[in-house]
């Protein structure tokens, strides 16, 4: 079922594709999107999907074309010694080591946004706010890569609070993962199998394992509640199929949740590159998305499910700890990650949507590891020593 909307309104997308599974073992899929080229989907078994493919697109939407610059200044003129600290010795290593006394006087477009700290107002780089280009051209030198690393969209704010913290902090332990090949504990076939006895995605799970191969791999990292799964797919069995890796990641409150998102996020994507990447890879704009595709061979599967490693040393995770907004934020400031929260809020007719950020130059601030990135930073600092130096020169193959 397809719907379009001719005349353009900000609490609607422009078109909305509904596709529904032929099968009952696929979930059903939805793609929504603007003609500004910004777009959300979601797959699933409930109706719940088309929320999920709306907040996506709202996301999208605001971080692409609506954040507010709300004043210009330095760093300094808004922010304490400590945070003006951690922002230039991040900002030097994205601008390709610009000196630092140029970045700690430049003018930088700025927006509004609260200290995790504390909740009290500040306010930070637009550039770190906005995935597309600020309008300030050194702002641009400055911080040139962009993603949706610690963004989220949701009709309760706190809800909003707790997915840009998830965002942000899966792709932190992503990141950790594949700089290392260590943190990484894998989980056979067979008990993924049983976890997922009573789920709607066992089938799926199944019909993925018969056509190839799959690695269940969790990096979690054990200072924070919760599972973090990534879940890789490989074909080395056909030549000729469209696709040969792909992969799906989820961050949620326990493992059988994690498995379940991670592999509905693997089809989604799966089923994205039957449809359109694999064959008209040339129309992607998305630099991770092209990357991810031309990460499609059975080589890219093997690359990162081979000689993987454990901690360095053995954690233990708190069972009982619950993954909200609120113990986020209390381990983020026991670990010392400290960052910020932009927060913004649209009304509509059924609900206000709230769009957050969560930005720390303590961590990573985006995901592009070969380019343009703050690889020194607090959170790196604890593994620093087992990064192997040839992932630093490669992105991470993941969309």
């Amino acid at each position: 079922m397809n719907t379009y909307n001719e005349i353009h309104t900000p609490a609607f997308s422009d078109f909305e594709f509904l596709r529904p599974s032929a099968v009952s073992y696929l979930p059903h899929s939805m793609e929504c999107g603007s003609r500004w080229e910004t777009y959300g989907s979601s797959s699933g078994w409930t109706s719940d999907l088309t929320r999920s493919a709306g907040g996506e697109y709202f996301e999208r939407k605001h971080f692409y074309l609506d954040v507010p610059v709300h004043a210009t200044g330095t760093l300094s003129s808004t922010l304490n010694s400590e945070e003006t600290t951690a922002f230039v010795n991040a900002l030097v290593q994205t601008s390709s080591h610009l000196p630092s006394e140029e970045i700690h006087s430049h003018a930088f477009d700025l927006t509004n946004a609260y200290r995790i700290s504390d909740f009290t107002p500040c306010k930070i780089p637009t550039a770190c706010v906005s995935i597309s280009p600020c309008r300030n051209p050194i702002d641009n030198q400055i911080y040139p890569m962009r993603d949706t690393c610690g963004c989220s969209a949701h009709t309760h704010l706190e809800s909003a609070i707790l997915g840009a913290l998830k965002e942000a902090l899966e792709r932190q332990f992503l990141l950790r993962f594949w700089l290392t090949s260590k943190h990484a504990t894998i989980t056979e076939y067979n008990s993924a199998c049983q976890i997922l006895s009573k789920s709607k995605a066992l089938p799926l799970l199944q019909k993925l394992h018969d056509s190839g191969k799959l690695c269940m791999i969790d990096i979690s990292d054990s200072r924070f509640p919760g599972t973090c799964l990534l879940v890789c797919y490989g074909n080395p069995y056909d030549s000729a199929a469209k696709v040969k890796y792909c992969a799906g990641m989820a961050y949620t409150s326990n493992f059988c949740m994690a498995l379940e998102k991670s592999i509905i996020e693997l089809w989604q994507t799966f089923r994205f590159m039957l449809s359109l990447g694999a064959t008209y890879p040339n129309q992607i704009k998305d630099p991770y998305l092209k990357h991810f595709i031309e990460c499609n061979h059975y080589k890219t599967y093997e690359t990162i499910t081979t000689n993987l490693l454990p901690p360095s040393t053995a954690s233990i995770r708190s069972e009982n700890e619950q993954l909200t907004a609120r113990t986020l934020i209390d381990d983020i400031r026991a670990t010392k990650l400290d960052g910020f929260l932009y927060l913004t809020s649209m009304p509509t007719k059924q609900s206000t949507l709230y769009f957050c950020k969560y930005v720390s130059p303590n961590t990573f601030l985006h995901m592009n590891n070969s380019f343009a990135l703050n690889t020194d930073n607090l959170y790196s600092g604890h593994f620093s020593r087992e990064i192997i130096p040839s992932r630093l020169a490669t992105m991470v193959p993941f969309p």
